[in-house]
């Protein structure tokens, strides 16, 4: 049986995967999104998971998207299978309200319509670690953080010498992946290297529901990812890093026939992506605080065999000056200016600039029968030069109840915007007088030790949608989302066992008081994990997603996309202390469903792989 330091250690992961805010407390782990700036997640005040490269070697997630679906409050959706378009709504927002950054540097696409971030493309082999902050967040990170923040932050290297990890994959539908990751660091210099090659023959993206996937072609997908980080210390005071990311990926999809119906068994149409991220940053630390200079630039190319447009190409460059002051010994103050400029070189030609400086102060309080009040609060100021300049601001409390250990309450409240992409501005339907969106809104959470529940309330008003004259325009009126988010983990050591389960309740409602489509009102994940086999680890996720209300292009529109649940099993096994075999079961009972009405999801698939490590 294991020891109680292995089942506590597997029960702070599962608890961080599998249930939302800062109760993993008990590690004290470091985060930088709530404030642009390193803090212990204890002393934050904001709605945060934080996932770590252990949680998804665990889980055996391939992508990004696969993982931040399990977690509270998040929705993922793909039209077909690995490769395919991906979008992730948090607390019902769509996808183009979600700031993702990778490294510092943005990820969001400013060729797609709604400017959202494709998480089709993000691998996890090279991930330390990605915070996940959910609620309104322009006070700090500016434009298209309506429904919050996910940051990824890759690997570096952190102990001397050289180390190196091989892995390699096999499963169902022909499916490979191998690839090694790599660090070096000698005194002052270190340096990280991961190269992922992925190639899936894959199944049809488009399918009728419950039929054979066997009967229509497959759309295959290829994916060569590589990410260089190096740095140097130029004095104990003075240091200089570098990322480097890009991803070079093939994806067939299927298309429309001649009657612009659905064609499953569309073989001409596909898409080649390239995106390049880029950032450098020069950091001074003194006995107080710090000071950063840094600049980023995002790359985005996608070439199509088909449609009416066949290229798109967009970047945007940003430099920015971020520093730190501790004035108290429980206080410090953030504050930053930067400044973006957002092109799209193909379809529009057209680019626009953003301007913006905040400011985030934070305190804690000794509270009158012990424990501690945290308080923050962030400003910021946005001007751009083709639409109105925003305002916004945050404000969060959280207060550590000393009188019942473990227990803490927290409340949120802030303001956001969401700003018009190029192409609603400039295209053949755009309109160059959009203002952005306008967002505000508060979360309230309790938590006690491994039990956590959330209460949410957000709103998006002056939404730019379609107008009657089939140009984009600011739609009035107000949508509004709102929700619970439970959570709850713990272990059972006589057994080996721990196990999560979070539940979320969501009302997505238009001005009008419609429901909007494709969000289930009801989700929930359960995890079991057992650790009783020295050297092994078996575990199962079960994924329920509620019915959700079509959208009007959907097939059949008037009829609900059906509930579904699926479970997954996967386990792991240590045969040396450098060689580690796993292997995993999607869809182990092989339950025929769709997330997107026509699209295709896996039946059962298997998947066997090796992790080796060299040193």
């Amino acid at each position: 049986m294991k020891s109680k330091r292995t089942l506590s250690l597997a029960l702070l992961l599962s608890a961080s995967l599998y249930a939302s805010g800062t109760h993993t407390t008990q590690l004290s782990p470091i985060v930088v999104t709530p404030a642009k700036t390193a803090e212990p997640l204890q002393q934050v005040t904001s709605d945060i998971t934080v996932v770590t490269d252990e949680d998804i070697r665990e889980r055996g997630f391939i992508t990004v998207d696969q993982l931040l679906a399990t977690l509270p409050g998040i929705q993922m959706q793909r039209n077909g299978g690995v490769g395919q378009s991906a979008s992730v709504r948090i607390r019902g927002f769509d996808s183009n309200r979600v700031l993702v950054m990778i490294d510092g540097i943005r990820y969001n696409d400013p060729t797609l319509i709604g400017g959202a971030a494709n998480f089709a493309h993000l691998l996890t082999d090279d991930i330390a670690r990605i915070e996940i902050i959910r609620g309104p967040q322009s006070g700090v990170w500016g434009a298209d953080a309506s429904a919050g923040v996910i940051n990824i932050i890759t690997k570096r290297a952190v102990k001397e010498g050289f180390s190196a990890t091989l892995f390699g994959e096999y499963g169902s539908f022909d499916t490979r992946k191998f690839g090694f990751n790599t660090a070096y660091k000698k005194g002052p210099f270190d340096a990280a290297l991961d190269i992922v090659r992925l190639e899936s023959d894959g199944f049809s993206a488009i399918a009728p529901d419950e039929e054979n996937l066997d009967d229509y072609e497959d759309d295959a997908y290829k994916n060569s990812t590589v990410n260089l980080r190096l740095g140097y210390a130029i004095t104990d005071n003075d240091t200089l890093q570098g990322t480097f990311n890009y991803i070079d990926a093939t994806t067939d999809y299927d298309g429309y026939d001649a009657n612009f119906m659905p064609d499953p068994n569309d073989t001409n149409s596909s898409v080649d992506t390239k995106e390049q991220l880029a950032r450098i940053d020069y950091r001074h630390t003194f006995e107080k605080g710090s000071l950063s200079l840094y600049g980023a630039q995002s790359r985005f190319k996608r070439d199509l065999a088909t449609g009416f447009t066949k290229r798109y190409k967009g970047r945007v460059d940003e430099v920015g000056l971020n520093g730190r002051y501790d004035y108290i010994d429980d206080g410090f103050l953030v504050a930053g200016l930067d400044q973006k400029r957002f092109k799209d070189e193909a379809v529009v030609d057209n680019a626009y600039k953003n301007q913006g400086i905040f400011v985030t102060n934070s305190n804690t309080f000794a509270g009158v029968t012990g424990g501690g009040t945290i308080v923050t609060e962030s400003l910021r100021y946005d001007k751009f030069d083709a639409f109105d300049n925003r305002l916004t601001w945050k404000v969060g409390l959280k207060h550590l109840h000393a009188n019942l250990p473990g227990f803490w309450t927290a409340f949120n409240y802030a303001t956001a915007y969401n700003v018009p992409t190029l192409y609603q501005l400039y295209s053949p339907y755009g309109n160059p007088d959009l203002n952005p969106e306008k967002t505000k809104g508060f979360d309230l959470t309790a938590h006690y030790k491994g039990a956590q529940i959330t209460y949410f309330d957000n709103s998006i008003d002056e939404m730019i949608d379609f107008g009657p004259d089939y140009k984009y325009a600011n739609i009035s009126g107000k949508s509004s989302f709102r929700g619970v988010e439970l959570s709850y983990s713990g272990s059972y050591e006589p057994l080996s066992l721990s196990y999560g389960f979070n539940y979320t309740w969501l009302q997505a409602e238009d001005k009008d008081g419609n429901d909007l489509p494709r969000r289930a009102k009801n989700s929930a994940n359960l995890t079991l994990d057992y650790y009783g086999i020295p050297d092994a680890h078996i575990g199962l996720l079960t994924k329920y997603v509620g019915k959700r209300k079509k959208s009007p292009y959907d097939q059949n529109p008037e009829v609900d996309d059906k509930a579904y649940t699926v479970v997954d099993m996967n386990g792991d096994y240590r045969v040396t202390p450098a060689l580690s075999l796993y292997a995993r079961v999607e869809n182990l009972l092989d339950k025929s469903y769709q997330d997107i009405s026509g699209y295709a999801t896996s039946p059962r698939a298997f998947y066997v792989g090796f992790r080796y490590r060299v040193r």
